[in-house]
């Protein structure tokens, strides 16, 4: 690392005015900095030991879980990210350290390639984001496979049950609550797997005139490619958005899915998947309610279309 960019960045801190951002909660900043004509975007992490959260309590569990999260995104990077093919850009990964559980991801700024990020995205901005995800999902579409599949990656998303046994247990009792094991096998069960994002909110994507860019990967992992498009429509879409548009937006989706799998992967019965990943849109809206139950309950991501989903699901056990 003595001649790295990294290291450069280290020395040029006597003279560089930082203006770094937070990252969630205290566990490092994301700076930028510029070296001859390319500018850089570096990331340091480091989970603290005392780590507190406003809406629960922190457990050596879920303290591990986060340091994995940033394991899982130099993972990513250094075994995933080049196999992606165009128009799924992501930022070019220039260096990845790790050394006493300070992660470092250094990255091209993706600013100077004209790319920003948005708070609002019209309808055009959510269909090419889309056609991003569908082009993700594509790529690593297989019929089976565990949690083994993509090697360290393991389950995607940051909802998952199994790693989210603290909020689990802060739910208090409900059909939802009883039935949160059956709805997780559910989705389990679901033939058709592929790698997902893991945290498809708009915050982790930009934007240029023609294209989208994906970043930010600490939760990819195994999973429905649905996983994504739901929590995408959280971040995009209000209650009554999700009741008149999420039917538009899914055929959308599908319409580019079945297009890129039918010229890249033809063993794949892109009807059959459909109409599986289709039934359980329900159950992955139930299954992110229930985090967010046990999260934070007051959370308004709980609407009523989340609701109705929920209770659909409910009936189909």
């Amino acid at each position: 690392m003595q001649h790295s960019l990294y290291s450069h960045y280290l020395n040029s801190l006597q003279t560089h005015e930082r203006s770094a951002q937070a990252l969630w909660n205290g566990c490092g900043f994301l700076d930028k900095f510029q070296f001859g004509s390319c500018k850089y975007a570096v990331k340091l992490s480091k989970v603290p030991d005392d780590l507190k959260h406003a809406n629960i309590r922190q457990t050596p569990f879920s303290l591990q879980r986060k340091v994995r999260s940033y394991v899982k995104e130099q993972y990513f990077y250094t075994h995933y990210a080049e196999s992606l093919p165009l128009p799924c850009y992501i930022p070019k990964v220039i260096e990845l350290h790790e050394f006493d559980g300070t992660f470092v991801t250094l990255l091209e700024d993706f600013e100077q390639h004209g790319f920003h990020n948005i708070v609002e995205a019209s309808h055009g901005d959510i269909e090419r984001t889309l056609k991003w995800l569908a082009g993700f999902h594509a790529n690593w579409m297989r019929v089976g496979g565990g949690e083994s599949s993509f090697g360290l990656l393991g389950y995607g998303n940051y909802w998952y049950l199994k790693t989210r046994p603290d909020e689990f247990e802060k739910m208090p009792d409900s059909p939802l609550k009883r039935a949160a094991h059956a709805i997780n096998e559910k989705l389990d069960a679901v033939s058709f797997k592929t790698l997902i994002h893991g945290d498809a909110k708009l915050a982790n994507f930009a934007f240029n005139d023609s294209s989208v860019m994906g970043y930010d990967f600490q939760h990819t992992g195994i999973g429905t490619g649905l996983a994504d498009v739901m929590l995408l429509f959280t971040t995009v879409l209000n209650a009554e958005q999700l009741s008149s548009h999420a039917a538009y937006f899914l055929d959308i989706y599908f319409s580019e899915l079945k297009e890129l799998i039918k010229n890249q992967n033809a063993s794949i019965d892109i009807e059959l998947l459909e109409s599986e990943w289709r039934e359980s849109w329900c159950f992955i809206w139930a299954d992110f309610h229930r985090f967010l139950a046990g999260w934070k309950p007051e959370h308004p991501k709980i609407n009523q279309y989340m609701k109705t989903q929920t209770q659909l699901a409910l009936s189909k056990l």
